[in-house]
Order: C-alpha cells, then structure tokens, then sequence
C-alpha cells in the first residue's frame, strides 16, 4: 500500500453492441498484401493498450503478414460478446471477464490464447483525509468503477467476498479512468475508485493527495487476456500465431526502450489522452509495462496455471462462476509456436 502526499505522490443481443465500437486501422505502406483480421480493445486508447498500439503503429503486425484493424469497445463486456459475435478474430480483455462469461450461456465458445497481463492492472484510489486502506473500509461507501458489470466491478466484488465483507453493503457507480475522479471524492459523490495503472502516475504528477493500492494484494486475479472464438483459433489459428509472434517482439523492444522515446514515437499516430502530457506519459507506460513480467520475463504471454487456478477460485467464491478447474478456459498452444 502506497500513501501519496504531494511530493510522492452466451448469445443474445449481441448484434446491438457492433454500433457502439469504433474502427482505427493504421496501415504501414506495404500492407495490402497482408492477411487481414480485427482486433477489439475493450475501451478507447489508453497506455495500457501499448502491446496492440505499438505492435501495429511499429509495423510489427505488417512483418508477420497481418493487416490489422483494431476496433475500440466499450466496455469489457463488449469487447467479449463482440468476440463471441463474430465481430473481431481477437479482443483484449480481464481474465476476470473472461471467466465469468465461460459460465453463462454461450461463454464456453471463447478461450484466452496469451496472458498478456499477469498481475493485475487496477488499482485503489482513495483521499488520505478519508482513507481506504482495504477492503473492510469499504462496506457502507460508494466505490467507482470503469464499467458496471465489467472487470473492475468483479475485482471489487473478489475483494469484498474474500474479505468477508457482504457486497450488498457497498454501492458502485461509474468512473472516469482518469484523475478527475478525485473531484468526485472530493465532493462526496464516491468514497474511492478503481482505475487503471496510468491514474496514480498521472495523480502523483499533479501532486495530488491519495492513497493508491493494488488490487492483488486481497485479490490475485491475472489482469488482461486475448481472447478468441474456440472455432476461430481452429480456423485461423495461424493468424493467432502470428499476432502473438507480433506482440511478443513489440514488448521486447519496448522493454529494451530505456527511455521510451521510440515506443512514444510509433503510437503517435493513435489518439491517446495520456500522450498530451509527454513528461508523464514514459512513467504511465512503465507502471503499465510491470505487469507483464509479475510471473518473471520467461512467462511473458503464457498462462501460468497457479495464477490462473487462484483467479479462478476466487471468482468462484464470489459466485461469478462454478467451482472447478480454470485450464479449460486457456491454451499455450498458439504461444509457444509463437515463441519457438
């Protein structure tokens, strides 16, 4: 836990979500004779999409052979029933997602084919004046989330359950991804909100006063999956290979981009409201780019079976699914081609 002070500081109805995403392809000179396939972010552009951002505004998709189009969602659980309704070969989106949507109708047609975060990107926003330091703090409060219904909501739910805390107890609204959120607070609107990795960078920047915490530290879930349609990766399973192949050359640069010059340059191209501030903007990447290697450089993009089983576990317990075995709703298959 972390105080801040200044200095520190399964199918029906799935049709109606197409209207609601945006296409943004950005197409390297040479791509026409690329393989085409789309890719659904769960939300609009943010730092922590730099693996898709980077790989396609750095021509990694083009030297695979991909003419790639990503598709900006809205919501996680969008991002799902679109993959489920045929509207994206893949999507990114929170393993806790993931796992839920396996238990509902329909849900076992999806399988996640890379890990891309390990540990969890969320975390705990809260003002030192009235703190929340676990979860216990937060029965009778009103917490922000980035979606109803969506991954942060379920984080917050595992939290609570495995805390013993009745979720009844604990109203949620929506919140912004972004600092502003502190306003809310300070109007009394939200006792705290969960947010993405870049928000307490951006806080600490604006030497605002909080309190920021990590959600795995009362809930282990793995963050952020691609996922994809059983049927797809059978079918198209050697564009899974090759977007994989793609991203896990991308992330090697990018971690051997010390300064991130290079990394800022390539996503440029894409609207991202993190990029305004460039003097913030390489420390958002960096509190983004950690969890990928929370299960050690060697996993990068694989499924760890250990994280994945206490996700899973945990997700049960909070009746977000059935007890029973999580290595049903993943494969390393397609990664490890791509890393061979």
């Amino acid at each position: 836990m972390t105080i801040l002070d200044g200095s520190i500081s399964r199918r029906k109805a799935l049709s109606a979500g197409a209207a609601g995403l945006v296409a943004i392809t950005v197409r390297p000179a040479g791509a026409q004779g690329a393989r085409a396939m789309t890719f659904i972010t769960p939300f609009s552009y943010i730092l922590a999409f730099v693996d898709i951002l980077h790989a396609q505004g750095g021509g990694y998709f083009q030297r695979e052979g991909l003419d790639v189009t990503i598709q900006q969602g809205r919501g996680s659980a969008m991002a799902v029933q679109q993959v489920l309704a045929g509207g994206g070969l893949l999507s990114r989106t929170g393993v806790s997602d993931h796992i839920r949507a396996s238990s509902r109708p329909g849900g076992d047609a999806l399988i996640s084919v890379g890990t891309i975060s390990q540990g969890s990107p969320f975390f705990v926003i809260s003002s030192p004046d009235k703190p929340i330091r676990t979860p216990k703090d937060m029965a009778g409060k009103t917490i922000g989330v980035l979606s109803v219904g969506g991954a942060t909501e379920i984080v917050l739910d595992c939290m609570l359950v495995a805390q013993g805390v009745d979720k009844a107890t604990v109203a949620r609204v929506q919140a912004p991804n972004t600092p502003a959120g502190m306003a809310l607070i300070a109007q009394g609107r939200i006792d705290g909100y969960i947010v993405s990795a870049g928000v307490p960078v951006a806080l600490k920047a604006a030497n605002e006063r909080f309190l920021s915490w990590n959600t795995d530290e009362f809930a282990p879930i793995p963050g952020q999956c691609y996922i994809a349609k059983r049927e797809s990766v059978q079918r198209d399973g050697d564009l899974v290979v090759r977007f994989l192949r793609a991203v896990k050359k991308s992330i090697d640069d990018m971690l051997a981009d010390t300064d991130l010059a290079t990394t800022l340059k390539r996503i440029e191209g894409f609207e991202i409201a993190e990029m305004r501030n460039r003097a913030v903007a390489p420390d958002i990447l960096r509190n983004e780019m950690q969890f990928w290697l929370t299960a050690g450089r060697q996993n990068i993009l694989r499924h760890v079976p250990d994280r994945w089983q206490k996700g899973y576990d945990l997700m049960a317990a909070a009746g977000f699914t059935p007890a029973g075995k999580a290595d049903g709703l993943y494969t390393n298959e397609f990664v490890e081609k791509a890393l061979a």
